[in-house]
């Protein structure tokens, strides 16, 4: 009998465990299995979501070209001839040889042309990352659309000390059984990285090499206060320039052409 009883309450005791499953999956699941009401406050907060996922989404598209044109010199792709290989990087020349003589050719790269190059290498990322329907979390029985526009385009800003990146994409969420409706068509994010400033500093540095065919580092960085690090290695026959501030790790660097003797 006693043997039985325990029994009993054993039996119970998983039962219970059970019940207590089954109550704590039903809440985390919640939204899937009853649908957010088309109110305002419900498409707001939808709203809210989706644009977290897409910033999110933004940086991870962002972060590798932001990264990979500074160690690259303002470029991401280096054709052939256009760069010298060091360190395991193609770093691009952003001066080119002039034969017999200690200056060299401004290439000329501008914040445009890398503005450019970055919307459009975040703008191919974007489709490994981009899940609004999956965002939006609707579930199965919806009270409300999901619209998504047709075009999407991408826009990157390179700042002093970050690169915005800003998706124009429209959203648009429209209650079923009402006129109640939210919707977005700019959505933005910033990508810290001091590329701009150290822009600056690599044309600073191009003036000197093209006027007079060398740059006095020490001088420069003790003009600006030490608030950047520039070091010069030299491959035969180029040099590498490699810029940073002396508070960050974002590297900015390239190659001046030089002239085997």
């Amino acid at each position: 009998m006693a043997m039985s009883k325990r029994g009993q309450v054993t039996l119970f005791v998983i039962l219970g465990i059970i019940v207590v499953a089954l109550i704590v999956l039903l809440i985390s699941f919640r939204r899937e299995i009853i649908p957010r009401a088309a109110t305002v406050e419900n498409l707001d907060a939808t709203m809210a979501d989706i644009e977290k996922h897409i910033s999110g989404c933004l940086k991870e598209a962002a972060d590798e070209p932001v990264k990979r044109i500074g160690l690259q010199g303002g470029y991401l792709s280096t054709p052939e001839g256009s760069y010298r290989r060091w360190n395991d990087y193609p770093i691009s020349f952003l001066c080119y040889n002039q034969a017999g003589k200690d200056t060299c050719t401004n290439r000329f790269l501008t914040k445009a042309n890398m503005e450019e190059q970055l919307a459009a290498a975040i703008k191919e990322n974007i489709g490994k990352c981009l899940d609004i329907e999956g965002a939006a979390n609707i579930g199965i029985i919806k009270t409300f659309d999901l619209v998504l526009g047709n075009t999407m385009d991408v826009k990157a800003t390179i700042l002093p000390d970050e690169v915005k990146v800003e998706l124009d994409y429209d959203v648009q969420l429209k209650a079923r059984k009402s006129d109640t409706q939210k919707k977005q068509g700019i959505f933005v994010r910033a990508i810290k990285a001091p590329l701009g400033e150290l822009y600056d500093v690599s044309q600073d540095i191009l003036d000197a090499e093209t006027v007079i065919g060398r740059f006095d580092q020490l001088t420069y960085m003790l003009a600006k206060m030490s608030k950047f690090t520039i070091d010069v290695q030299k491959p035969y026959p180029d040099k590498i320039y490699r810029l940073k501030l002396r508070e960050n790790n974002y590297i900015f660097q390239f190659a001046v052409e030089g002239e085997p003797s």
